[in-house]
């Protein structure tokens, strides 16, 4: 990305988007209580389901986001631009079991930096819809 020209969150979910789609079944702008979950990702072999919150740079309210998608989705991630995603609290994370994604502005510029733990407080139904959401059966 060139200096000075501020990348879009939309840029940020094609991106990541396009890099899943191999492996997972996605859906963008889920249903979930009062809001939505950026990117739904259903892994295409075993049915497991991860959410996204994807910020430019707004880590903290990814956090609070991908804390409340626990309850919907078998781990939870949040997703914040490459030049950005240095900056979140790594203590944080790990308190909370949330994963961490780094992404680029160039298709496949997708790295994991932090895997997500498996949530404990999923809800099997609202999983299930998640799962439904995104064509993953």
């Amino acid at each position: 990305m060139k200096r000075g020209k501020r990348i879009s969150e939309r840029r940020l979910v094609d991106v990541l988007v396009h890099h899943a789609r191999p492996r997972f079944f996605t859906a963008r702008e889920v249903p979930h209580y009062e809001k939505r979950i950026d990117v739904v990702a259903v892994e295409r072999h075993t049915g497991e389901v991860r959410a996204i919150e994807v910020k430019v740079s707004d880590w903290p309210r990814a956090l609070s986001q991908a804390i409340v998608n626990q309850a919907a989705a078998d781990r939870s991630y949040i997703a914040l631009h490459s030049e950005t995603a240095h900056r979140v609290s790594w203590e944080e994370l790990e308190r909370t079991g949330i994963g961490l994604i780094s992404i680029g502005s160039r298709w496949g510029d997708v790295r994991i930096l932090k895997d997500a733990r498996p949530s404990t407080v999923c809800n099997k139904i609202t999983l299930s819809r998640l799962r439904t959401a995104a064509g993953g059966g």
